[in-house]
């Protein structure tokens, strides 16, 4: 029995050594313990917010989100002005004295609308650290500014260059990264919106501008480890402000078709703003008008690009439009999807588009719809090939000027036309009168010219016949406001002021469902047309055109360039290009401020000599990239002559120069990639690595423990 008992009990005995493993559980288990509350911190969501331009406008949609994000009951926002420098490397005492006044009057307009919208709970406090130069930016310490309640980050206006030039590669750039992946929101408007992007659009390079955008080398892109934006700005677009107020469309397109660019682009107007989470979700847009994406890379626009003309002039097909304001809609640029209200509209995998109404009635004749002859019409291509359309034994043209002035002014500009096609002409000009009679049109007449300056102070019933001997056969070229009088509806609206105040509020309203005149035009063919949009700033013209009537297709001209329609077909002449908006398959809404909201219209950029045709928009698709064109010399070519009003700079969208200072040639370093961390500051990979090798530690010193054999 003894025997047996004995037996018994060491058969139920845990061998020797096994109170080791529990120990070595245990402990194991002790260190997940400890350390799991840490790993399992969720990551903060980046937050950015980059804004157009502005400050008044702006504070509220600002501060809404810098409260939200309120630490310990504080709302510690930090200011930055680093953009107002003029030199990266060294300023004036006095220089320094006007920033830092500047930045300070800004600094007391942000606490002080903090204050206005806090509760009694929460304290605001906003600090500014008067960084102009890199030696300020390295300086250890800047460190002193970025509290560990710190809620939010607002960057002042003024020079992104030099912005940049200061900040890259230096410890308030760590500083600044970190801060963003901790939680802290980070806030820039105008040239500190334009910070916010990786890939910088850093303006246009030498002899370009606004009327000549589309041709190669117009932007000047900073994509590189030495010239870039911040690291932790936006990656999947290319962000813009100032958009439509600056008449930036035609730049942010040209600039994301180039290579190893995003091909997406986000653009910012004054006085608006836009939340950015986690460098991919825009929404909660506030302010008052509207943020522009641009998306040439779902059905491959960027891909197929193609560059036309000696000026290298932009080619480009099916390019994604949204328009976002005010409002329950937000844009996801890693999906690449609208969701308006609750519904989620993301592009059709294929669409066929047809443009049928760019065909000429039966018995019409050639049709020239240019987008302004004047500035160069004398050697003017459009109007020479008009000579040849309309050339024949009688030789004779009628050149009719209206929506003038004065009949002086149209006199004399209808000369200047006639003096240049050098062709037997008679010039009648329709008065700027309700009473005007109808025009006659002679049976000697072989060819027409309409011409019209302000196209808001046309008559259409005065224009009727013009109809009528198209119809039957005559060439015509209509210019300018003649242009936008072919169509079945046009804006009547005058030229944008000259005056850049009256300019912007312009501009501004053509973006607000019902500031926009639309008439009904002599209907040559179901299209809208808006010339000059390029020199004169008319998109918001074109955009209410197509919104107003989205069945039709709207029609941009640029100076110096015609849609031509023959029994051929309908194709580009001239020095530009012309853009053809397409909202048949879109989604539209309207903002809180009734600003446009569409989601998936389509956008085509036709450059001289190209078919005015839609292609097939297929995400499946895989073209062929046309080989980037190599400029033959260092500084390019401007190919027009007319320039756009030029802005006065404002004390919002430049800060103050009380002295001159040299063009800025430092460039920036490289960065290291930062490396994550937790809600508490702490890297998580070092973190991760220490705790895995303590715990493999054990593990293989208990494997190598001899274990005492059982007795």
């Amino acid at each position: 029995m003894s025997r047996r008992f004995h037996v018994s009990r060491t058969s139920a005995k845990p061998p020797r050594g096994t109170h080791h493993v529990f120990r070595i559980a245990w402990c194991v288990f002790m260190i997940i313990a400890v350390a799991a509350p840490a790993l399992a911190q969720p990551k903060p969501i980046g937050h950015l917010i980059p804004i157009g331009d502005g400050y008044a406008d702006i504070y509220a949609g600002f501060i809404a989100d810098a409260i939200a994000n309120a630490r310990n009951g504080q709302v510690n926002l930090l200011i930055l002005p680093l953009t107002y420098s003029t030199n990266p490397v060294s300023i004036t005492d006095a220089e320094r004295a006007a920033f830092t006044r500047e930045a300070e009057m800004r600094r007391l307009e942000i606490e002080s609308a903090c204050k206005d919208a806090a509760n009694d709970r929460l304290t605001c406090t906003a600090i500014l650290a008067p960084i102009y130069t890199r030696a300020d930016a390295t300086d250890p310490s800047i460190i002193k500014y970025f509290l560990v309640d710190l809620s939010a980050i607002f960057i002042l206006g003024g020079d992104q260059t030099i912005g940049m030039q200061i900040v890259a590669g230096t410890p308030l750039e760590e500083e600044l990264t970190k801060a963003y992946q901790n939680g802290v929101v980070i806030a820039g408007t105008g040239a500190g919106g334009g910070l916010l992007s990786a890939t910088m659009l850093n303006g246009y390079n030498e002899g370009f501008t606004a009327v000549n955008a589309l041709d190669f080398g117009a932007p000047e892109i900073w994509n590189t480890s030495a010239r870039r934006g911040l690291p932790f700005g936006v990656t999947g677009a290319i962000v813009d402000q100032h958009f439509h107020q600056d008449n930036r469309l035609g730049r942010l397109l040209n600039a994301l078709s180039l290579p190893n660019v995003p091909h997406v682009g986000v653009g910012i107007d004054a006085d608006t703003g836009v939340n950015v989470y986690d460098g991919a979700r825009l929404q909660d847009v506030f302010g008052r008008s509207t943020v522009t994406v641009l998306d040439a890379e779902t059905y491959h626009a960027a891909d197929a690009v193609q560059y036309r003309g000696p000026a290298f002039t932009l080619s480009l097909r099916n390019v994604l439009v949204q328009l976002l304001a005010p409002g329950r809609v937000s844009y996801d640029l890693t999906r690449r999807a609208t969701t308006l209200q609750t519904q989620v509209l993301t592009p059709r995998a294929k669409l066929d588009r047809t443009f049928s109404a760019l065909t000429l009635p039966k018995d019409a004749g050639p049709l020239l719809l240019a987008g302004d002859l004047s500035d160069d019409i004398a050697s003017s291509a459009v109007l020479k090939r008009f000579a040849e359309l309309a050339d024949n034994p009688r030789r004779r043209i009628l050149i009719v000027a209206t929506g003038f002035d004065s009949d002086q002014a149209a006199q004399a500009t209808a000369e200047v036309y006639a003096a240049a096609l050098n062709m037997p002409t008679d010039i009648v000009v329709i008065p700027d009168r309700a009473a005007a009679q109808p025009l006659v049109v002679t049976k000697d007449v072989t060819g027409i010219i309409l011409i019209a300056k302000d196209q808001s102070r046309v008559k259409s019933q005065a224009l009727s016949l013009i109809e009528a001997a198209w119809r039957s056969g005559l060439p015509l070229l209509a210019d300018n406001g003649g242009a936008a009088m072919a169509g079945r509806f046009f804006a009547a609206q005058p030229p944008t002021p000259d005056d850049a105040d009256e300019a912007d509020i312009a501009i501004r309203q053509s973006f607000i469902q019902g500031t926009t005149t639309i008439s009904n035009g002599l209907n040559l063919l179901n299209v809208m047309v808006e010339p000059q949009v390029l020199s004169d700033n008319r998109w918001g013209r074109l955009f209410s055109l197509a919104y107003a009537h989205p069945d039709v297709i709207a029609l941009g001209l640029t100076d110096d360039t015609a849609l031509e329609l023959t029994a051929d077909g309908a194709r580009v002449i001239g020095d530009n290009a012309i853009f053809a908006l397409d909202l048949r398959t879109s989604q539209r809404a309207l903002g809180t401020g009734g600003q446009f909201i569409i989601a998936n219209g389509l956008l085509d950029v036709f450059a001289t000599g190209d078919d005015v045709k839609p292609v097939t928009a297929d995400i499946q698709a895989q073209p062929a990239r046309a080989a980037t064109p190599v400029i033959p010399t260092a500084t390019p070519i401007p190919t027009a002559t007319r320039q756009p009003p030029t802005p006065t700079p404002t004390a919002t969208r430049r800060p103050p120069t009380p002295t001159a200072a040299a063009s800025p040639t430092l460039e920036p370093t490289p960065l290291p990639t930062p490396v994550p961390v937790n809600v508490t500051g702490t890297p998580i990979f070092p973190f991760a690595v220490v705790l895995g090798t303590i715990i493999l530690a054990i593990v293989l010193l208990a494997a190598r423990r001899p274990v005492p054999p059982a007795e």
